[in-house]
């Protein structure tokens, strides 16, 4: 890896020490420990997207914590190389929210983290920043996926995933269609958000933003707290929905399709992480990371959350 240190170096970073790949992300991510403060190398096919958006929330919201693009010696944050597009960005401190215990005031600062992050993201040029409207993670591709779940899910919960997809087809697409859309980070679950001394330290990774009713910005934070807590109606869940559609001034059409739209990123995370495992044995660690967690929370949930016909009908 001593061929990155040139591109470190361009960047103010100095005496390299270490020089750590994850090897666990689709992207390259390298971390970088240094005498002028850690960093973190990514090369990836999205990093012109991730570092345009980096730039554009460090210019309409500087305070917010998120990882700060450095720039070459011409002023050019993203670097082509025969291993993909190259950019090198602060290091966050913290540790991923999926290993702390998760309380009310933690909720909370999550929410004003994550609302200032959607509201800081709301005018940016999606074409400008090369977000793509989708992706294979993104809630809306949920019914392509379908085939997977006679596939890799458990038998015993495929009922309840179909009924999932079907509500999707009929009633979630339907009312995200008439809603607006924006640029989102789309992403913010346990391993992307960041705590330190007790509040949210960062969000981290937007290589899976979109251009997306911003709806499903909440629905994927709603769907990794229930993992983590065990229940789509555990208090604290209920505390984080109510909170960030007061933050965001949710219309009660978009309120109505948070725990369907959970739903549906839940059946993502048990089947797309499997399929991934069985493609790519050596990720399989760190894809299936939520999947015992995933696999209780249908357990214990039965039928999976779905809107009323009356509130998916309002538009937005």
């Amino acid at each position: 890896m001593h061929d990155l240190v040139p591109h470190l170096a361009a960047r103010g970073v100095s005496d390299v020490t270490a020089l750590r790949d994850t090897g666990s992300e689709t992207d390259r991510t390298v971390l970088v420990a240094a005498g002028s403060g850690p960093v973190v190398l990514k090369l990836s096919e999205s990093s012109r997207m991730q570092a345009a958006l980096l730039q554009a929330v460090a210019a309409s919201a500087p305070t917010l914590p998120v990882p700060r693009v450095l720039h070459d010696e011409h002023g050019v944050a993203v670097t082509p190389t025969d291993d993909g597009d190259l950019f090198v960005m602060t290091a966050v401190p913290g540790v991923p929210l999926e290993d702390v215990d998760v309380w009310p005031a933690l909720v909370d600062d999550l929410v004003d983290v994550q609302a200032a992050l959607v509201i800081a993201l709301h005018d940016t040029d999606a074409a400008a920043a090369h977000v793509p409207a989708e992706n294979d993670w993104s809630i809306e591709t949920v019914a392509r996926h379908e085939p997977l779940i006679d596939q890799v899910a458990d038998e015993r919960h495929r009922p309840a995933m179909h009924a999932v997809v079907e509500v999707f087809r009929a009633e979630l697409a339907p009312a995200l269609a008439a809603m607006p859309r924006q640029v989102l980070h789309a992403d913010a679950n346990l391993s992307n958000v960041l705590v330190a001394d007790g509040a949210v330290s960062g969000v981290i990774d937007f290589g899976d933003a979109i251009e997306a009713p911003r709806v499903l910005d909440v629905a994927v934070t709603t769907c990794y707290l229930a993992i983590a807590l065990g229940s789509f109606e555990h208090q604290l869940v209920d505390r984080y929905t109510a909170r960030i559609t007061a933050a965001l001034g949710l219309s009660p059409a978009e309120a109505a399709l948070v725990l369907p739209l959970a739903a549906c990123r839940l059946v993502q995370a048990v089947v797309l992480a499997r399929d991934t495992a069985r493609h790519e044995p050596a990720r399989a660690d760190y894809v299936l990371r939520y999947d015992r967690a995933a696999v209780a929370l249908l357990d214990r949930t039965g039928a999976l959350p779905t809107p009323s016909t009356n509130s998916t009908s309002k538009g937005a």
